[in-house]
C-alpha cells in the first residue's frame, strides 16, 4: 500500500526530529501536522496541542501517522507514558489510518561483544528497554513499522565536539560509534512512509560504526587540539556501546544516507568550534 501524495501525515511528538521530519515532509509536498505537548509553531506547519498519556481524537482523514515522541527522562514511569500508554492511545484513536511508524530505539540490543547487530539480533527486556520493546509490539500488532535509530546527534546535539575541543573525552571506552543524523532520522521515516510494503522493522543507523576512540582521534585532528588521553572511555558510552548496529535492509530498502558518517555530519560543529 502507498500513500497518496500528497499525503496528511500527523506527527506525535514532533520536537527535535518530528520537527525536521515535518519540514522535510513539506518539502515533498506532503501536509504533515505536529502534535505536541504545547502548540509551538514549526515554520508554517500546522501544529495542535495533545497530552498523549490521555484519551485522544486525532484529526481526520490522515494517511499516515509517525510516533516519535520520547521519554521528558530516564526513569520508568517516564519510558511507560512516553512508549506504552502514548502508543496505545495513538493506535486505539487511529481509525484504521492506512500507515503507522514508531520511532524506537538501539537501546533494546545489550551485545557487549563488538558484535554486529541487525533486525533479527536479540533485544533484551531488561531496564528501560522492555518499555520500547512493549510499544513496538503494539505497533506490531497494529500491522505498524519500526525504526531502531541509534544516537541521533545534529545541529545543538555536538556533545562529542565539544568533548574533544574542551579535552574532557578520554579513549579506551572499547565503545562503537553508533550514530545517525537528524537529516536521516527525518529522511528514512519519510523514505519508510512513500516505501510499498515495508518490513516490520529496521534499523536506523549510518554507514559508519567506527571505534568511538577513531571518532574522538578524528575530531581532535579537525579541531587541531591533542588526541583525547586514555582513561575510563566516555562513561555514556560503555557497556551497551560496545555493539555494530547495521542498518543494512533499511538501505536495501531503497534508501541513501544524506549523512553517511560522523566525518561529513560533525563538519559544522568542527568548524564553529575550531
Amino acid at each position: 500500500m502507498t500513500l497518496p501524495s500528497p499525503a496528511r501525515i500527523l506527527i506525535c511528538g514532533a520536537g527535535y526530529v518530528g520537527g525536521e521530519l515535518a519540514r522535510q515532509l513539506a518539502a515533498r509536498d506532503h501536509y504533515p501536522i505536529a502534535l505536541r505537548r504545547r502548540a509551538e509553531p514549526i515554520d508554517g506547519i500546522e501544529t495542535l496541542s495533545a497530552d498523549l498519556t490521555a484519551q485522544l481524537t486525532l484529526p481526520a482523514d490522515l494517511d499516515a501517522i509517525v510516533y516519535c515522541a520520547a521519554a521528558d527522562e530516564r526513569s520508568d514511569a517516564a519510558y511507560q507514558r512516553a512508549y506504552v500508554e502514548g502508543v496505545r492511545n495513538v493506535i486505539t484513536a487511529t481509525r484504521g489510518t492506512q500507515r503507522l511508524l514508531f520511532t524506537s530505539s538501539t537501546a533494546v540490543y545489550a551485545q557487549d561483544d563488538g558484535s554486529v547487530v541487525d533486525e533479527s539480533s536479540v533485544v533484551t527486556a531488561e531496564g528501560t528497554a522492555r518499555f520500547l520493546l512493549e510499544g513496538e509490539a503494539l505497533v506490531h500488532a497494529a500491522g505498524g513499522t519500526v525504526l531502531r535509530l541509534a544516537g541521533i546527534y545534529g545541529p545543538g546535539r555536538d556533545r562529542i565536539v565539544r568533548m574533544v575541543k574542551e579535552g574532557s573525552a578520554r579513549v579506551g571506552s572499547g565503545a562503537f560509534g553508533n550514530r545517525i543524523h537528524l537529516r536521516d532520522c527525518a529522511g528514512a521515516l519519510v523514505h519508510l512512509l512513500e516505501l510499498a510494503g515495508p518490513a516490520p522493522t529496521y534499523v536506523g543507523v549510518d554507514l559508519a560504526q567506527d571505534p568511538l576512540d577513531d571518532v574522538y582521534t578524528f575530531v581532535a585532528a579537525e579541531l587541531g587540539v591533542p588526541t583525547p588521553e586514555m582513561g575510563d572511555g566516555d562513561a555514556r558510552s560503555r557497556g551497551t556501546g560496545r555493539k555494530r548496529c547495521s542498518s543494512a535492509l533499511l538501505r536495501a530498502s531503497g534508501y541513501t544516507f544524506q549523512v553517511p558518517s560522523y566525518r561529513e555530519g560533525y563538519r559544522d560543529a568542527i568548524d564553529r568550534l575550531r
